[in-house]
């Protein structure tokens, strides 16, 4: 089977391109599939999996729609023979090459969507009204539904599946666009990527955030709440692990408010943190999946989350394997009880390392492979 993956970004280090690499890399394992990948742009210093496969990249990567990017796809998907389109949708502006080529080709087009189906709705009062974005967003608003909703309806024209990362964004997909699902619109989970060797000790009474520095993660929501904490609990410390456009201003909050022990580590290969820390903190405004809260999971970590995204009921049983929040002050007596209590934080850490048996790639693989041999006796 040959398959054509189509992305925004090829290579990056974004989630899209990550769960991308895993997939690739593990279905081309089996002689069967052959893969290809054609991406607008690329990110220096990302690392290419070694799959075999071949790798495109645009040659307009600054306009999205331009002639010469449709003839070059076009020139591709002609010459590939490709029984499958995967168009890895992180919400570009490029939907109607796929769509125009997967029609024109008659070859199955495969729509993954990679975050939130209410993505729009919550990026409405992510920035306070007080702001230009803010206040464009919300007046703006109306219109930039609409235009999701209609975009997200030719996509789901086109497509032979459309796939959300969990079972209740199908739901919340179905009810957006006004669709009585008849099984074109499925899930299936990320996948945890192969784990790593680290040398494991002891754990130690870390908080952590393993993920990008962007409003939209609540950062500063977590840093309100240490506050809120550090004195009670000195031999704590909070550490952050990752960067981004929110550094700078996260770096004010911790000095403007005195705030004690907190660690920013910049990019870092994660492991290591996991690997000692004790409680794991996600606080998104909102998300797709959430890929940082399984790996944390699979050291053991105890994961309190804001209950904000519908992903996070695929991964949790709350107060089973890990803490689901309905709001701040929640959170926050969550995780003063559990810093009071090792021997409880013990028995969840052990539950929540059994998210690996769920979502190994292994799993995963299998559920992708049974979605593309569907794809094509149907053709």
């Amino acid at each position: 089977m040959r398959i054509l993956f189509y992305l925004t970004r090829y290579p990056g280090i974004g989630g899209i391109e990550n769960v991308t690499s895993l997939i690739v890399s593990e279905l081309t394992k089996d002689a069967a599939y052959e893969v290809d990948v054609v991406s607008h742009m690329q990110q220096a210093g990302a690392v290419l999996p070694d799959f075999g496969g071949r790798i495109f990249h645009m040659p307009n990567p600054k306009v999205w729609r331009a002639r010469e990017n449709y003839v070059f796809v076009e020139e591709l998907v002609r010459e590939g023979n490709y029984d499958v389109i995967v168009y890895q949708d992180s919400y570009a502006p490029t939907e109607d090459i796929v769509c125009l080529l997967s029609q024109k080709y008659h070859i199955p087009l495969l729509v993954f969507e990679h975050t939130s189906p209410l993505f729009v709705s919550k990026k409405r009062s992510l920035l306070p009204w007080t702001s230009m974005k803010g206040l464009a967003r919300r007046v703006l608003h109306p219109w930039l539904l609409k235009k999701d909703i209609r975009r997200k309806r030719k996509l789901l024209g086109h497509a032979v599946k459309y796939v959300q990362l969990s079972e209740r964004s199908v739901t919340e997909f179905c009810r957006l666009v006004g669709y009585a699902n008849e099984g074109k619109v499925t899930f299936i989970n990320n996948p945890l990527p192969p784990e790593v060797q680290v040398q494991s000790g002891p754990k130690e009474n870390l908080l952590l955030y393993v993920g990008r520095l962007v409003p939209e993660k609540g950062v500063d929501r977590m840093l309100a709440i240490w506050a809120k904490l550090q004195d009670e609990f000195p031999e704590w410390k909070f550490v952050i692990v990752g960067d981004g456009p929110e550094r700078i201003r996260l770096g004010k909050i911790v000095r403007d408010r005195k705030l004690v022990r907190v660690n920013f580590e910049g990019f870092q290969e994660p492991s290591s943190y996991y690997a000692k820390a004790r409680l794991f903190l996600m606080m998104s405004r909102y998300e797709g999946w959430g890929l940082t809260l399984c790996e944390a999971m699979r050291w053991g970590m105890v994961p309190v989350v804001l209950d904000t995204f519908s992903a996070v009921h695929d991964i949790i049983a709350d107060k089973q394997n890990g803490f689901l929040a309905k709001d701040e002050t929640v959170f926050y007596q969550l995780l003063r009880d559990l810093m009071r209590n090792p021997e409880k934080m013990e028995r969840v850490g052990r539950n929540a390392r059994t998210v690996t048996e769920k979502f190994s790639i292994e799993v995963i693989v299998q559920r992708w492979k049974s979605l593309l041999q569907s794809c094509v006796e149907n053709r």
